[in-house]
């Protein structure tokens, strides 16, 4: 979609009530209970949302799609909406396996199979499916999701989208974009697109130091490093580059790469972007939002935008309810939802699609006083994702899409275009979305909670699942990086790994030294650790890293 087409759909609104969506990034979940305390994490998506169509990753592995198909966003050989007439809800995306996590924006999709593969499908424009050509993938009989090609021997740990672009994590830690690259949103010191022409593959942005999770906006981007800290490029319009000015692109220009963002100091344990605003969740457990305001989608009881003036930087916190903290954030394009410790969902920012969930269509913290409001969901979310403007959930009974439905993409069999404007109008009062009997996400270590550990796809580590500590029978297999104290420090030879568990007889300690290796800015360990009995099925099996130089990290061993 070209800005023109984008300002004239915005204009028509005003004047009709209907407003055109725009791209987002999937809801992330913050590493807490379990995990590495203080290593950020990405959540593995289930469940993504584009301009008009929405994805869930279901517990078989498979991904389903309901909304638009126009440019094949549905993978399903033509161009039909799928969840717009009665009767319809889901269709399944022909993937060649199992996949581990979901992205979508505009009319693009990926997903990451469970080998780490990344396959992409529907919308080609500028290179977004690093196909070297700019053709829709999905919208003819036959066409299945194309293969991204990011290196010899790489897989991916997580992707990100926004407008005709991608972003990869690579397993090695290393970001490589692709597609559009208006305001050097590619990280490559130009403004040439990559992956529309014959033999162009995705290339590496210079990043410090390894990644371990990725967010795009429209036209930037955001990697969270393993130290937690968060380093950004691409376009700054409204400051959400939070350099303190409105007009200096990143990575445009020769020699420019990411830049530093200023956290106070705090790490960075999640991260979405919406339009033209992140939003993430810092070691307080509290949201922080920067960027664009105009509908108080920074919940500051403003309109300001924040990160565009000289001294910007170090955003405080949204208001959230006394005592609770944040596990999730996810942008739409121009309003954001949390999911909190205790299930409940909170969203701000525009309103007048019902995206809030509401009955209304009012804004909800552009005003003096105005705070985040709770979503009467009936029960407790599990996962949430906001679209271009509508937002979906999931609970223990199913997913529940609201707000604008243009193209189906509520799954509700119908065309109306709206739920969630009208008096009385509440998710609570939402029939399921019909997902082939099967429910969403993956609870891989049968806790009866997707969290941290189930997230570990895309998580920091190695490991050919995407865990970094992976316990099977009586074997604790490792592979992840370790942070050294100082980036100039010299990896030491070994590490100490210690296996906290219980089995049948009682409480279980066995500590081995393992050798490790640098690898660029970090010590990467690898190797096993056998115990003596299998742990309880029902207990944690913890996993504690010490050496000289290193900084101590903590490990929730994940079952297989």
């Amino acid at each position: 979609m070209t800005r023109s087409r984008t300002a004239f759909l915005c204009a028509l609104a005003v004047l009709v009530g209907v407003l055109s969506a725009f791209t987002l990034s999937p809801a992330v979940q913050a590493d807490t209970g379990e995990g590495a305390p203080g290593v950020p994490r990405l959540d593995a998506s289930s469940v993504a949302a584009g301009e008009y169509f929405t994805c869930a990753l279901v517990a078989s592995g498979a991904v389903r799609c309901w909304g638009d198909g126009d440019r094949g966003q549905l993978a399903q050989g033509n161009e039909n909406s799928i969840g717009d007439d009665p009767g319809e809800s889901s269709a399944v995306v022909p993937l060649p396996g199992p996949a581990r996590t979901i992205a979508a924006e505009y009319s693009t999709a990926c997903a990451i199979l469970e080998t780490g593969e990344l396959r992409c499908w529907g919308s080609g424009t500028s290179g977004a499916l690093a196909t070297g050509n700019q053709l829709d993938v999905g919208d003819d009989p036959g066409e299945t999701p194309v293969r991204v090609d990011l290196g010899p021997g790489r897989t991916a740990k997580a992707v990100t989208l926004g407008s005709y672009f991608g972003c990869a994590l690579l397993d090695t830690g290393q970001v490589r974009c692709w597609g559009s690259n208006d305001y050097g949103k590619l990280g490559q010191g130009n403004t040439f697109a990559v992956g529309d022409n014959p033999g162009e593959t995705p290339l590496p942005v210079s990043l410090p130091r390894p990644a371990v999770s990725i967010a795009a906006t429209w036209d930037s981007v955001c990697a969270v490093l393993d130290t937690g800290q968060l380093y950004c490029w691409g376009g700054a319009p409204h400051g959400q580059l939070m350099q303190g000015n409105d007009t200096d692109n990143v990575g445009d220009q020769p020699g420019e790469v990411p830049v530093l963002v200023g956290t106070g100091g705090r790490t960075v344990l999640a991260i979405s972007g919406g339009a033209d605003f992140y939003c993430a969740i810092y070691d307080d457990h509290q949201v922080h939002c920067w960027g664009d305001n105009t509908y108080g989608q920074l919940a500051r009881g403003s309109t300001d935008d924040f990160g565009d003036d000289p001294g910007e930087t170090n955003v405080g916190p949204i208001t959230l309810p006394a005592g609770r903290t944040a596990m999730a954030v996810s942008t739409g394009a121009y309003h954001a939802c949390a999911l909190l410790d205790d299930g409940q969902l909170r969203c701000w920012g525009q309103g007048v699609n019902g995206a809030l969930g509401q009955g209304s269509t009012a804004d909800v913290g552009d005003q003096p006083g105005e705070t985040p409001v709770a979503v009467d969901l009936g029960t407790t979310a599990r996962a949430l994702v906001s679209g271009g403007y509508f937002t979906c959930a999931s609970s223990a009974s199913g997913v529940r899409c609201w707000g604008w439905n243009d193209g189906g993409q509520l799954g509700q069999g119908s065309q109306v275009p709206f739920y969630g404007t009208a008096l009385g109008e509440v998710p609570r009062l939402l029939p399921p979305i019909g997902l082939g009997g099967e429910s969403v996400g993956r609870d891989t270590d049968a806790d009866g909670t997707r969290d941290a550990v189930d997230a570990c796809a895309a998580a920091a580590g190695l490991h050919a699942s995407g865990c970094p500590a992976v316990l099977t029978g009586k074997k604790v297999v490792l592979q992840l990086n370790v942070t050294k104290t100082k980036a100039s420090a010299k990896c030491p030879a070994k590490a100490d790994v210690t296996v906290k568990t219980r089995t049948k007889k009682g409480k279980l300690t066995v500590t081995k030294r393992i050798k490790t290796k640098a690898v660029g800015g970090s010590c990467t360990l690898k190797g096993k650790v056998k115990l003596p009995a299998k742990p309880k099925k029902s207990a944690k099996t913890k996993v504690k890293i010490t050496g000289t130089k290193l900084r101590t990290t903590r490990l929730v061993a994940v079952r297989l």
